[in-house]
């Protein structure tokens, strides 16, 4: 039975071709367009994962950076200090705003950092310095690049000019560009204290326990929310996917519809055509069971074909739009892969039995007439 579906499905192989490029190209599809938001997700969390401060230290009420503002009082980080179990405490400062590059605004997150501070600021420098003055700033090198940007060129952010003294690396993306400026220089624009601070990150002594540190920290500063690196990773992460998850939905139901269209659309034409073959076959005493096994092989080897390709392609856009387009992150990862798996073998058996009823309905004379 394997091999008359698999001489059905290679007789016409512009049929073939067309059935396995559609199903491919609806795996690309789905693929690409999780891959396009994943690595959005990776992007804006970035500055959180690359930070070495397992406790952060915000506003009330504030669980993320994006869609947020949060502004502690200037005694905070003084306050954190204070609390037993912290051996460093760094304040920042962020606003989300724009690096003006010659009459272009660029939507950036500034973070504002103490030249001293031993964190908060790019965690990989390709080139200068990270000692800013109040007149200067760091900008990403891909974002430079794209802007024919260079050291000791200016920008201009809320209306100060600043000079660029260093480029960092892997903070310019699709959904993110970080760009860090001095922090009394960012406190002057924003109006606020030099001491204050919109976030606090707490790196604890070896020996102590994040959780009770944590506590802690709550009860010295109770107007203030504390939470664990790995929480607030994870609140920002679903900020994200609520603002993603109708667009994924409504583009992976084209890819699914495509899908079914094209292997049921290729599978019942295959069985039009090989009706005498299969009446032969009936003839002869082959059961209603055993045709359909033929029609659901074909259905599956070609679906399977589709989306190998498909695989294939969507690794492949990822590589080159990584290397054309450094912003952008197609990031497909394996779980991901296997997720698709039990959706589209659900979507090639309802495509599969388009044309059973009318093999169970077919009459074995039909191979014996002219």
């Amino acid at each position: 039975m394997f091999r008359l579906a698999w001489r059905n499905l290679t007789h016409e192989r512009t049929r073939l071709i067309i059935s396995v490029g559609g199903v491919a190209l609806a795996v690309l599809l789905i693929l690409v367009t999780d891959g396009i938001f994943a690595g959005g997700e990776q992007q804006a969390i970035t500055y959180l994962k690359n930070q070495p401060a397992p406790l952060w230290v915000m506003q009330s009420g504030v669980e993320n950076i994006h869609m947020a503002s949060s502004i502690l009082p200037a005694d905070t980080v003084e306050r954190i200090r204070q609390v037993p179990g912290v051996e460093t405490v760094v304040g920042v400062l962020y606003a989300g705003g724009g690096v003006e590059v010659e009459g272009t605004l660029v939507p950036s997150y500034l973070f504002g950092v103490d030249p001293e501070a031993p964190f908060g600021g790019p965690w990989a420098l390709a080139e200068g310095t990270t000692e800013l003055a109040v007149n200067e700033i760091i900008v990403d090198q891909a974002f430079a690049r794209r802007y024919g940007l260079d050291l000791g060129d200016t920008v201009s952010v809320v209306g100060y000019e600043l000079v660029i003294a260093g480029l960092s690396e892997e903070t310019f993306g699709l959904a993110t560009n970080i760009s860090f400026v001095n922090k009394t220089a960012l406190a002057l624009a924003m109006g606020v204290a030099p001491q204050a601070a919109s976030y606090a990150l707490v790196n604890p002594t070896p020996d102590t326990n994040i959780r009770n540190l944590a506590e802690r920290l709550r009860a010295a500063i109770p107007e203030a929310n504390v939470m664990t690196q790995a929480d607030f990773i994870a609140s920002e992460q679903a900020l994200i996917r609520q603002m993603g998850t109708d667009v994924i939905q409504a583009m992976n139901t084209v890819a699914y519809v495509v899908s079914l269209l094209v292997i049921g659309l290729t599978i019942y034409t295959a069985t039009l055509e090989h009706s005498r073959e299969y009446g032969v076959l009936k003839a002869i005493g082959a059961r209603n069971s055993q045709l359909v096994s033929v029609v659901f092989v074909q259905a599956f080897v070609a679906a399977g074909l589709g989306y190998l390709v498909g695989v294939g392609l969507a690794y492949g856009i990822a590589a080159i739009v990584g290397y054309w387009f450094p912003d952008i992150l197609i990031l497909i990862q394996p779980s991901q892969l296997l997720r698709e798996v039990p959706v589209l073998v659900f979507i090639t058996a309802v495509a599969a039995l388009l044309p059973v009823g009318r093999l169970a309905r077919l009459d074995p004379l039909v191979s014996f007439r002219a």
